[in-house]
C-alpha cells in the first residue's frame, strides 16, 4: 500500500533505518491487525525493501559514472513499480537525491492511490566522509564519488508535495513509528492530479497523440530559448504556463524528461487527450526549475 521514500547523502545510515523501520512497521501491522481492518485496511504483514543490494548493484562502481548512475536509478525504479501495490508497503532506500526523481517515485505511488511519506536521515558531508572510510574497501566509495554525491543532494522540502510528509531524522533520534504509520498507513492518499491520473482513454491512438502533444512543446520551448524568452510561457493545447528558467535547457534534458513522463503515464495511467499537455507543463515546471 505505502511507498517510505528514505533519501540523504551517502554514507548516512539509510539501510540501517531501513531494517529498523521494517522491523517497528511490521510489529505494528501485527498488532493493530483488527483496527486496521475495521477501516478497510488490508496490507501484507511483510514489508518490502528495495535497494542497490536487494538489486545486486555494486554502489562503488554504479556511482562512479553517469552512465552507471542512470542504470542503477533506472533497475530501482522499476523494482519499486514491481513491487508497490495497495496491499504492500515498500520502503525506497536510496540517496534518492535528486528531487525529479523522488518526484517520479510519489507519481507512482499516487497513480495507485497509496500514500506515501519521506525520511530523510540528516549527517554532515563531514560525518559521511569518516562514515565511508570506516566501510570495507571492496564497498566504500572513491573519495571523489562521494564528494561529488555530496555536492549534488538535493535535501528534501516538506514544502513540496512529493516531499510530504518529511521526517528528518539525525542517527541519534528513535524512529517516529507512531507518526510514521499514521502518515502511511492511516492517511488517506491524496487525490490523483494531472500528471498522473484520469478518465478512461476512447482514443487508440493514445500514444501517438502524446507523443505528437510533448514534442509540439519541446519544440516551442526550443524556439522560445532562441528567441531569449524566460518566465511564463504558452505551450501548445496547456491552460498550465510553463515558467522557462533563465538558464538554457538542453535538447538531451528536453528528451529525457519527455521520456520519463511518457513511460510513466503509460505504464500507470490513461490521460484523457485535452489534459495531457498541462500534465507535461507540470512535470516540466517540477524539474526544470
Amino acid at each position: 500500500m505505502p511507498l517510505v521514500n528514505l533519501c540523504g547523502l551517502p554514507c548516512s545510515g539509510k539501510t540501517t533505518r531501513a531494517h529498523q523501520l521494517k522491523v517497528e512497521l511490521e510489529q505494528y501491522i501485527c498488532d493493530n491487525a483488527q483496527n486496521l481492518a475495521e477501516r478497510n485496511i488490508v496490507l501484507r504483514p511483510q514489508v518490502i525493501i528495495v535497494n542497490d543490494e536487494s538489486l545486486r548493484i555494486n554502489k562503488r562502481e554504479a556511482y562512479a559514472s553517469p552512465h552507471e548512475e542512470k542504470k542503477a536509478r533506472g533497475a530501482l525504479i522499476s523494482a519499486i513499480e514491481r513491487h508497490l501495490s495497495r496491499e504492500d508497503l515498500v520502503i525506497c532506500d536510496a540517496m534518492n537525491y535528486i528531487k525529479g526523481f523522488r518526484y517520479q517515485l510519489y507519481c507512482i505511488a499516487r497513480a495507485l492511490g497509496t500514500p506515501h511519506c519521506s525520511i530523510h536521515c540528516g549527517v554532515s558531508p563531514s560525518t559521511a566522509e569518516i562514515w565511508n572510510a570506516a566501510r570495507d574497501p571492496s564497498t566504500a566509495y572513491e573519495t571523489t564519488t562521494l564528494q561529488d554525491l555530496c555536492t549534488r543532494f538535493e535535501e528534501p522540502d516538506a514544502r513540496n508535495r512529493w516531499d510530504a510528509p518529511l521526517f528528518t531524522l539525525i542517527p541519534s533520534d528513535p524512529l517516529p513509528i507512531a507518526d510514521i504509520a499514521s502518515a502511511v498507513i492511516l492517511r488517506r492518499p491524496p487525490p490523483p492530479n494531472l500528471s498522473t491520473v484520469v478518465k478512461p482513454l476512447t482514443e487508440t491512438n493514445y500514444l501517438h497523440e502524446m507523443d505528437r502533444t510533448t514534442q509540439e512543446i519541446v519544440d516551442t520551448i526550443l524556439a522560445a530559448q532562441k528567441e531569449g524568452i524566460t518566465g511564463d510561457t504558452k505551450v501548445p493545447k496547456a491552460k498550465v504556463n510553463l515558467k522557462l528558467p533563465p538558464r538554457v535547457i538542453t535538447l538531451s534534458e528536453l528528451r529525457r524528461l519527455r521520456r520519463q513522463y511518457t513511460n510513466l503515464n503509460k505504464l500507470h495511467t490513461q490521460l484523457d487527450m485535452g489534459r495531457v499537455a498541462d500534465g507535461f507543463v507540470e512535470y516540466l515546471n517540477t524539474n526544470i526549475g
